[in-house]
């Protein structure tokens, strides 16, 4: 009698639990999501329409009710190099511009920052780790090269980005517009968002084609504080380059070729 019990006992248990696993992702194993498909800007189609694309997935309008979905659809290219133009503005109209060269490759990343001066800071990111070492263009001592924990400094920091992705984070209420845009010559999602910390308002401007920031302006009030604006994206990145490679050319990361 108490092993029938037991045998009934284990049945119900196991029926509550396969219950369980339908109502929590019933909808995903027999409802799947339709597929993303962005928009080609530079055709006479209205952007937001809903008419299904070539290849099955449907159209989604930009709005700031959706435009979190529809970058967390995008992704970022696998290898690529490109130029970076950034510019800080503050006080009475004073400034100051920096030009970046990134390459990246397999979560790689390395930049070469031209600093006003003519100063260069070299920086590589990869592995949780981080090269940093500077060149004057002056000196013929050898280059001290510091490594430490790249906890705090993603690469997006070092290329002297915002990381987009933080609107994923932020409220609705906090995205004021929203929408598809042809920035530099690239099809972009645009959005722009509250900043509460001061005032003004952070605008971004991420291509459709290759998931990458390519202009953005953050805060202050008439002329934005920070303003980046990418030159064109080469994918993959020159394999040749010899990117990754430390003054004492230890080769840190060997580049592979990746077909996109």
């Amino acid at each position: 009698m108490e092993d029938r019990k037991r045998t009934i006992f284990a049945v119900v248990i196991g029926l509550i639990i396969v219950a369980a696993l339908v109502y929590s992702f019933g909808f995903a194993l027999f409802s799947p999501t339709p597929k993303v498909e962005l928009p080609d800007t530079a055709s006479d189609s209205e952007p937001g329409s809903s008419e299904p694309g070539q290849a099955g997935g449907v159209v989604v309008e930009v709005t700031p009710a959706t435009v979190q979905s529809v970058i967390r659809s995008l992704s970022r290219y696998e290898s690529y190099s490109r130029v970076i133009d950034v510019t800080y503005h503050w006080g009475d109209g004073q400034s100051s511009a920096f030009v970046v060269r990134v390459w990246s490759d397999g979560g790689w990343t390395r930049t070469d920052t031209v600093f006003p001066s003519g100063v260069i800071e070299h920086s590589v990111v990869g592995d949780l780790r981080l090269w940093l070492w500077y060149e004057d263009g002056h000196s013929d001592t050898p280059q001290a090269v510091f490594e430490g924990s790249a906890a705090e400094m993603k690469s997006d920091l070092m290329q002297r980005l915002p990381t987009y992705e933080d609107v994923l984070e932020l409220d609705t209420d906090d995205i004021l517009a929203a929408g598809y845009m042809d920035f530099a010559g690239h099809p972009c999602i645009y959005v722009e968002t509250r900043r509460k910390s001061f005032d003004g308002v952070d605008r971004y401007w991420v291509s459709v084609d290759n998931g990458l920031l390519m202009g953005a302006e953050i805060g202050g009030e008439g002329t934005p504080s920070y303003r980046m604006v990418s030159q064109e994206v080469v994918s993959p990145m020159d394999t040749e380059s010899g990117a990754f490679v430390l003054p004492d050319s230890t080769n840190l990361h060997q580049a592979r070729l990746i077909v996109q």
